[in-house]
């Protein structure tokens, strides 16, 4: 009887949500088009732990956007809805969701925190006008905290900080904002303070109305404000806080410097200062963050962090121009006047919905169900449905316009690609550099009848996440890559849970480069007959360390004054073309400059022939030398590892008219690089990793005596923990080191038995640098 009621409540429970959820999605789709200074679209970045997620669910919350907030700790958070987000209660995969406050649209991406998927952080930020970085108020600025921020100043983007956790014993606001100046080399603009303490911090104080924001009741929704007068016990704090924000102010703003020297009640005027504030964040958005406070868990502080969204982070006309990036003088505007120009930044596959590719719309307008072109390769796409993103819901919509963020049915949605009308001329927006794999395993799966249906669901995984990398090494053996440990752990946990597959990672290994310590020059002839034709070239290269991590080919030879300026046109030219098209004649011939200067005869039994200095040489050829050239570089000296610092400058050589093509070329390049490598004493890289841990002080010398003895680690800093409720006497210290990241395989459970789980670390990708001899000779006479 107990279980039938149950049932019958639990089966009521359900109706009753799906109800809601149908008339929530109804309401979405009959919306009006919302204009564009009414659109933010913005995401949330941090590192993990920092309350992201949980921050999200609150704005949703109170938004109106879901009946009640999820837990993280629950597994029920509407953002993290892959089953291994909600069993690990971490984000693997940025989600998308659109909802209204304060007569706005907001469309909020919710970026991962774990170094891991910084490749989704990455494709995120590509496409965002604002961001608000949320940090924990205990720990302060953490290892990817400092990431995040930087990959938010790649892409010019504003940020709001919300310094959350204030409820927690050892929050301080002091020391959150001293490690943002010291690590994130900002001016903070603090926009509130916090009341109260640990259980009995209930309100902050908002430093431009004066006035003190309680949240009276535990769910956050009942707020009452009240004015901080001189009884208030906060009042000589607000007003020196206050004080102080003025004066940071007025370093970037003429009008209120003028105002705040004249003690002016102007400046008793919120939306004057907010103007203020939003105008220098958007000009200074590496420099200047406007700073806010409370605690997401105990629903503290969320409503304004909702309002500082609109009032101070860009609309989408308000963001540069964007541009061609074949031709950089080609703009548009922000505006549904302008042709369309749309951008995918990720595809997912539903199972109901098919391919889905999450674009933002630039420019123009797009409408269901028409045909389009997919300027990046130049090939037609096919857009059914479009959608209004619900995390993992989707409303359907008829049409978009400029600056709004949705979701394309398409079975030809690919990330990174560029979409224009079908007739308009092309244009191409510059496309995401996606961090490289730094670790990789061979897979192993059960049985040979597996091997069509894992192929099937890798190729599905990477479509999904470009920064996952498959190598098919032969029949048998398959080799996946990417950016951490947890994220090939994450590849096998799917292909169990999605696909049904059960395979597993043998040894982890890190992706290991090579490079070259000296220099070295040589020059080669390569004379032979294939097929019966005569082939022939000759070549001088210097190959040198470059401080580049980018692989280059430089000239170095006499030539014509404007030689540089055409070879460059050619080459975008060439670059322009889209991979496998047929018809090249609307490539424009630009021909070499230089004359032929005779430099040598060749005589064989095929005849004589006069060679040319290779100045001359026509610019095709002189394309495929320079491919060539960084294709030798695929390929290391001593592992075959990829090569990365290398530069080669063609210092001279020879080509014959009807003996050197292609095939000589690429045959000469293969002769130097086989005879040069001795010249270049060349060395193996390894990825070095950022490490910082915090450990109690009696754990200290344990932990460095194993990151020094047993994981090749260097110690940086050692600092007393001293946050944290500003306590100079914490009985914690933090540790800065470097690490290679081979040694940081298994790490957490290492440093989990050490401390007996008192200590915890952050890591982030450094650099690659020389292994050393020791370690270099060990890899060189490794089998893997």
């Amino acid at each position: 009887m107990l279980r039938t009621c149950l049932k019958k409540r639990i089966h009521a429970y359900s109706s009753i949500r799906d109800r809601i959820n149908q008339e929530r999605a109804e309401r979405l789709k009959n919306l009006p088009t919302t204009t564009q200074e009414k659109i933010r679209n913005f995401g949330i970045i941090a590192h993990i732990d920092a309350g992201k997620t949980t921050t999200t669910e609150r704005m949703l919350f109170y938004a109106g956007a879901i009946p009640f907030p999820g837990e993280v700790h629950d597994g029920t958070t509407t953002m993290d809805f892959m089953p291994q987000e909600r069993q690990r209660g971490i984000t693997i995969r940025s989600a998308a969701i659109s909802f209204n406050w304060a007569n706005h649209q907001y469309n909020l991406i919710d970026t991962p925190g774990h170094i891991d998927f910084t490749a989704e952080v990455e494709r995120s930020l590509r496409v965002l006008d604002g961001a608000i970085a949320i940090f924990d108020g205990v720990s302060g600025v953490q290892t990817q905290s400092e990431t995040v921020w930087l990959q938010a100043n790649k892409f010019n983007i504003p940020k709001i900080a919300f310094v959350n956790k204030m409820d927690r014993q050892g929050a301080s606001l002091e020391y959150t904002l001293q490690s943002m100046k010291d690590r994130l080399n900002i001016k903070p603009f603090i926009m509130q303070i916090p009341v109260g303490e640990i259980d009995y911090f209930n309100s902050v104080i908002d430093l431009l109305t004066l006035q003190e924001i309680v949240w009276l009741d535990k769910y956050g929704s009942e707020v009452q404000f009240r004015d901080v007068d001189k009884s208030h016990r906060y009042y000589d704090k607000a007003i020196q806080a206050r004080d102080d924000l003025l004066s940071t102010v007025s370093e970037y703003d003429e009008k209120i410097a003028e105002l705040y020297l004249e003690d002016s009640k102007e400046l008793l005027n919120q939306q004057l200062l907010l103007h203020s504030i939003r105008q220098i964040i958007n000009s200074h958005y590496n420099q200047c963050c406007p700073i806010y406070v409370g605690s997401a868990l105990k629903n503290r502080g969320i409503q304004p962090i909702l309002d500082a969204v609109h009032q101070l982070l860009p609309g989408p006309s308000e963001r540069p121009l964007i541009f061609d990036i074949n031709n950089p003088n080609n703009k548009r505007k922000l505006d549904k006047s302008e042709k369309l120009t749309a951008y995918v930044y990720k595809v997912l596959q539903d199972q109901d919905l098919g391919l889905l590719g999450f674009t933002r719309i630039y420019s123009g307008e797009m409408t269901q169900k028409q045909n389009y072109n997919n300027s990046t390769k130049d090939e037609l796409i096919k857009v059914g449905n479009l959608y209004r993103v619900r995390a993992n819901r989707y409303v359907p919509i008829n049409s978009v316009q400029a600056g709004d963020i949705i979701a394309i049915q398409s079975k030809q949605a690919i990330a990174g690609s560029t979409i224009i009308g079908p007739n308009d001329e092309r244009f191409v927006l510059q496309q995401l550099q996606l961090p490289q794999c730094v670790f990789f395993a061979n897979l192993e799966y059960e049985s040979a009848k597996d091997k069509l249906k894992l192929d099937q669901a890798l190729q599905q995984l990477q479509l999904e996440d470009e920064s996952l990398k498959i190598t098919v090494v032969d029949e048998t053996l398959i080799t996946i890559g990417g950016q951490g440990e947890l994220h090939l752990e994450i590849v096998v946990q799917r292909l169990k849970e999605d696909f049904g597959l059960n395979t597993k990672l043998k040894k982890m290994q890190v992706e290991y480069k090579e490079s070259i310590s000296e220099e070295g020059v040589l020059e080669v002839k390569y004379q032979d007959i294939l097929k019966g034709r005569p082939l022939w070239f000759k070549l001088k290269l210097k190959l040198q360390p470059s401080e580049q991590q980018e692989n280059e080919v430089i000239f170095d030879f006499d030539r014509e004054n404007d030689f540089d300026i055409l070879y460059k046109q050619f080459k975008e030219s060439q670059l322009r073309l889209v991979p496998n098209q047929k018809n090249e004649s609307s490539v424009k011939y630009i021909k070499n400059p230089c004359k032929n200067i005779e430099v040598d005869s060749i005589f064989d039994d095929h005849g004589e022939e006069k060679a040319y200095h290779i100045s001359s040489l026509q610019f095709p050829m002189f394309f495929q030398l320079e491919k060539s050239i960084l294709a030798s570089l695929n390929r290391g000296f001593l592992k075959s590892y990829q090569m990365q610092g290398v530069k080669a400058t063609i210092l001279d050589g020879a080509f014959s008219v009807k003996r050197t093509n292609d095939l000589a070329i690429g045959r000469a390049v293969q002769k130097l690089m086989a005879e040069i490598h001795p010249l270049l004493k060349p060395i193996i890289l390894e990825p070095i990793m950022d490490l910082e841990i915090s450990c109690p002080n009696s754990l200290q010398q344990k932990i460095i005596n194993d990151l020094i003895s047993h994981r090749r680690g260097k110690i940086i800093e050692i600092k007393q923990d001293q946050n944290r409720a500003g306590s100079q006497n914490s009985n914690r210290v933090i540790l800065t080191a470097t690490i290679p990241s081979q040694e940081t395989i298994g790490y957490s459970t290492a440093i989990r038995s050490i401390s007996q789980g008192e200590a915890y670390f952050s890591m982030s990708f450094k650099k690659y640098e020389f292994v050393g001899g020791q370690k270099q000779s060990e890899l060189i006479s490794e089998v893997f």
